[in-house]
């Protein structure tokens, strides 16, 4: 209780003659309590600050959890709250609805609904986005906008009415409910939530609904699973972090090998070059940049053109990597956009020998004399096909590649770059995260050639992040093998487009 509370409660009471009289010294106790409960806030308060001058920022941490709406700043994000507010959300546990909860609230239903509002409208007169407007969707028929095309799941659900109860079930599991659907959102598991949520929309009719008439007089309490039913795939929670950089003793250890390349430079000709251990496994695995570059040098020194040989000026062409927000700067080259430019040194942690995993001479015989057992420049696999240097499959495709199907598969309106602009706004600059913040979120950033913490800062900003890997260039559309990680509330039926995926990440690159 504050200080004003107190006294706005206080039972003073002005009177005259010997009542007031004898009021005036159990006035005197009540101020005086209220004088030393406030002087108690107070030293209490300067008992924080002072452990806060004498601890410093080592005493604040913030720490980045991926979970089933456990994590301070996607909670905070679920309930509307901005992300700047989410992330000096102080970390609490997850909370949990009683019988005791407070009433269902329409305000709290209206900050829920920052989950919906990347696909839906709720406005009256709104127009239809990824979603269909909302406007009197309490009640009404499912599949009766007019103008908005319905999945035939959908379609096929309509016959009945959007009731609160129906809503509840609905919000819960989309998928469950009306199997099919198109709708891309794995369920709101918080009851309180939902019925908050429900109470909200109720008023967004013209014809508005209390929230004692929807059926839910208390907000409900998340029950757990019925006995037997099968418990839905919940992911671990996962702390983001940028991999470890290399230690003092890795780094001298870095710099005796570098010293020994040097020294056997003079004595070097391209076939003995060519052949020396570090281009081959085991080698090559435990090799850094700092030695590979003492003879490559040249790939990171070598600047893009400042006109092709066409004729063409650099400054008056733009690449396709210039065309995203991520990218600032003159054009560069291939290794460097991805070795040394400030972005790739920001979200990446690339390393040589990602791409150059060996080179194995005895692959450019033209006719194939080694089993497939003994090839260990493909880790195993099966040998490269036309020489190749470095397997795409196995490097580029980690990272690049285009989405499989955003219409069919993801549920977008058409392709990215038409949908996003129904799926972002100033509020919400990046669309992806609206689904894969909470939604359909996997571990993949969690591993060594990414820098994953940073990542999940910059994508707060813009689409552009995620898209300048996942959307890909056209040459990038040719698979799509990212890791399937399982999502809390993942349909434990694989689709036909996914059965070929993994579902973890290569182990090689696993951060420890």
């Amino acid at each position: 209780m504050t200080k004003g509370e107190a006294g706005d409660r206080l039972p003073i009471v002005i009177q005259s003659g010997r009542k007031g009289a004898l009021m005036k010294p159990v006035q005197s106790f009540l101020a005086f309590l209220a004088f030393a409960g406030a002087a108690a806030l107070g030293l209490l308060a300067l008992g924080n600050l002072a452990t806060l001058i004498v601890k410093g920022p080592a005493a604040q941490q913030i720490v980045r959890v991926e979970g089933d709406m456990q994590a301070a700043a996607p909670a905070a994000a679920s309930n509307g709250m901005q992300a700047s507010e989410a992330a000096n959300a102080k970390p609490q546990a997850a909370e949990t609805d009683t019988a005791t909860s407070d009433a269902i609230d329409p305000d709290k239903g209206a900050k829920a609904f920052s989950a919906c509002k990347a696909c839906h409208t709720a406005e009256k007169g709104g127009a239809n986005k990824v979603g269909p407007n909302l406007w009197g969707a309490v009640n009404r028929a499912p599949a009766s906008v007019e103008g908005f095309k319905y999945s035939k799941a959908m379609v096929a659900f309509a016959g009945g009415k959007w009731e609160p109860a129906v809503l509840d079930d609905y919000l819960a599991n989309p998928k469950k409910i009306v199997p099919g659907t198109a709708m891309a959102y794995a369920g709101m598991k918080s009851a309180a939530d939902r019925h908050n949520l429900i109470a909200w929309l109720a008023t967004q009719s013209d014809t508005p609904l209390a929230a004692d008439q929807l059926g839910f007089a208390i907000a409900a309490a998340d029950a757990p699973a019925a006995a037997g039913a099968p418990a839905a795939p919940e992911a671990a929670d996962v702390v983001y972090a940028d991999p470890q950089q290399p230690s003092d003793a890795d780094i001298a250890k870095s710099n005796e090998a570098v010293a020994a390349l040097k020294a056997l430079l003079p004595n070097l000709d391209y076939e003995r070059a060519r052949h020396h251990p570090i281009h081959l496994k085991p080698a090559i695995d435990a090799a850094t940049d700092a030695e590979c570059l003492v003879c490559h040098e040249e790939v990171l020194a070598t600047n893009a053109r400042e006109k092709s040989p066409a004729g063409v000026e650099a400054a008056q062409s733009i690449a396709w990597y210039q065309t995203l927000s991520t990218y600032d700067g003159p054009q560069a080259t291939f290794h460097q956009r991805h070795a040394t430019t400030p972005y790739a040194r920001a979200v990446m942690n690339l390393k040589c020998n990602f791409c150059h995993q060996g080179n194995d001479f005895r692959e450019e015989s033209p006719t194939m004399t080694v089993t497939e057992a003994a090839m260990a420049s493909n880790n195993g696999a099966e040998p490269f096909t036309n020489r190749k240097m470095v397997n795409p499959s196995k490097t580029c495709l980690l990272c690049h590649g285009a989405m499989p199907d955003p219409v069919n598969i993801m549920g977008l309106a058409g392709p990215w770059h038409e949908a996003r602009v129904d799926l972002e706004s100033e509020e919400a600059p990046n669309g992806c995260i609206t689904c894969h913040g909470e939604l359909f979120r996997t571990n993949r950033h969690k591993v060594s050639y990414l820098n994953a913490a940073t990542i999940e800062d910059l994508a707060a900003e813009s689409s552009d992040v995620c898209f300048g890997c996942h959307g890909g260039r056209s040459w990038y559309r040719v698979s799509y093998p990212y890791p399937r990680h399982p999502w809390p509330g993942m349909d434990p039926a694989v689709p036909d487009w996914a059965k070929d995926r993994p579902t973890e990440s290569d182990a090689r690159y696993a951060v420890k």
